[in-house]
């Protein structure tokens, strides 16, 4: 097995051909994740730890946020350079006018689930149910078009907001099923816990595709030549993540003790199928589909341009 170590001296000798320029003081780039740190954002560690920020002339700084709301808005107001967030945002975002614009994915596949507590079998037999939701706007456009597909409308249920304690929630039996939780951590840690929930997947019950975590930018500077070096860091990055996913991980272990748990392992490990290998590639239809489907449930009320949301950076065409 090649070590951390190791790993790191093979990729400074295979990049040694570099231009000089990238030996010059690094210039930082300052990312809001979305939550705290977990094995959604392995990419990230993994650009850090085999090198790719610093070949590119990056210094990254993370910062989970105190509030899961305000990382675009910190983008926004110019606080940082970058947010990890969702579509479903995204779309909000741009039906108000807010000038940011996806350029990145991190995840490119859905982790958003429908977890209900055992003995319900069904989407039906959540009629006259209560469901547990943290993001309204949000979850509630999943939940209807899961609840639609087979008959049911928000009417025939009660949605609870509690406040992202989902797992709380569903164990304590306060309510019935949670929308939001994802089927890479909470999931994972309610079966840990010897809790025998049912699984419900939104891109399975008439939503469509969707990246579950993407990068958004400043819409004028969104194709700022950091920011497209900090993309293709993140390709290689993630190459490395793929090829030595034991290594980075001990490295982020080692670096982030809160990380080395049975669940965050176990995380670590459902996550690394759905992490983009090419984070900056823009795939247009998927997310023309998306927002009109944001448009069919009313969380966007008007029709927008693709380029007025979503970009590919590294796209030399304005």
């Amino acid at each position: 097995m090649i070590t951390l170590p190791r790993l790191l001296i093979i990729l400074s000798f295979l990049f040694l051909s570099l231009p000089a320029a990238r030996a010059d003081t690094p210039e930082t780039v300052t990312v809001i994740l979305d939550w705290f740190l977990n094995a959604d954002h392995a990419a990230l560690l993994a650009a850090d730890y085999s090198g790719a920020f610093r070949r590119h002339g990056l210094q990254v700084r993370l910062i989970a946020p105190s509030d899961p709301g305000s990382p675009a808005r910190l983008v926004a107001a110019g606080q940082a350079d970058l947010a990890v967030s969702y579509e479903t945002q995204l779309g909000m975002l741009a039906d108000q006018g807010i000038p940011l614009v996806r350029v990145g994915t991190m995840i490119d596949t859905p982790l958003d689930t429908l977890i209900v507590a055992p003995g319900l079998k069904s989407l039906k037999d959540l009629k006259g149910k209560t469901i547990g939701i943290s993001m309204a706007g949000v979850d509630d456009a999943v939940l209807a078009a899961m609840l639609g597909s087979v008959g049911l409308s928000l009417s025939d249920v009660r949605q609870v907001n509690v406040n992202f304690q989902l797992e709380q929630a569903l164990m304590s039996h306060s309510v019935d099923a949670v929308i939001g939780a994802t089927r890479t951590y909470e999931l994972i840690d309610l079966r840990q816990k010897g809790f025998d929930p049912v699984a419900f997947y939104p891109e399975e019950h008439g939503v469509p595709l969707n990246d579950e975590l993407i990068f958004l930018a400043p819409r004028d500077h969104a194709r700022d030549a950091k920011i497209v070096r900090f993309m293709q860091a993140l390709e290689e990055g993630t190459n490395a993540l793929l090829n030595h996913p034991d290594e980075i991980l001990a490295q982020a272990v080692h670096d982030h003790p809160e990380l080395d748990t049975p669940l965050n392992r176990a995380a670590w490990t459902a996550t690394l199928p759905r992490v983009c290998k090419q984070p900056a590639l823009l795939n247009g239809r998927r997310y023309r589909i998306f927002m009109d489907f944001l448009h069919a449930q009313g969380v966007v009320h008007r029709t927008l341009d693709l380029s007025a949301y979503a970009i590919d950076p590294t796209d030399s065409a304005p």
